[in-house]
């Protein structure tokens, strides 16, 4: 059975120019970016094109491996689609384990018929943010860094009785409440 039988026929209409807007956002520049980052992290060479490289999902398995140590326990090797598309299945399952956001997910079919492969690319390079964000070191500087939740605690030495004051982009005052005991704020601050 070959590739084709999967591919749909032609795009017209819409979906066509959504296809077409979806291929303007993917950026070359990236993908090499992500090539390197790949490559280093696995040993193994992705080759010359991004999409079939990637598209049996054994190089994606291994990288979630690296990453988070047996998160894809089984990588077929076989070249039978099912087998591939398994691959995938599991590497996108290992994303969300590793604490990935879901709507940073590709789908198996964005990557195996090139449906989208923009999609593919935002998930590895938020998955490479993630990694980031984890600690992890490797010569490439890729992916952003994701931001966590900082918590302060005021004793009650600070703000004690204070009013807290809100203003208008105008200048002009509009809210103000005194801040109790035991407050606590929450901001979200990047690392």
């Amino acid at each position: 059975m070959s590739s084709t039988q999967f591919n749909k026929g032609p795009w017209y209409g819409l979906s066509a120019e959504v296809k077409n807007r979806l291929l303007s956002k993917y950026d070359p520049q990236k993908e090499a970016e992500l090539c390197t980052w790949m490559e280093g992290l696995t040993g193994l060479s992705i080759g010359s094109n991004f999409k079939k490289g990637l598209k049996d999902g054994t190089i994606l398995c291994t990288l979630m491996n690296k990453l988070q140590p047996g998160s894809v326990p089984k990588i077929n090797r076989s070249m039978q689609h099912w087998h591939q598309l398994e691959n995938l299945s599991n590497f996108i399952k290992a994303m969300v384990s590793y604490g990935m956001n879901p709507v940073d997910l590709f789908e198996a079919n964005d990557l195996f018929e090139s449906g989208n492969m923009t999609q593919v690319q935002v998930s590895l390079l938020a998955l490479a943010g993630k990694a980031k964000t984890k600690g992890l070191q490797s010569g490439v500087d890729i992916g952003v860094k994701y931001s966590e939740k900082q918590e302060r605690n005021f004793d009650d030495n600070h703000h004690e009785g204070r009013p807290v004051c809100h203003w208008a982009a105008d200048g002009h005052q509009q809210m103000c409440q005194p801040v109790g005991h035991d407050h606590v704020w929450h901001e979200e601050a990047s690392l």
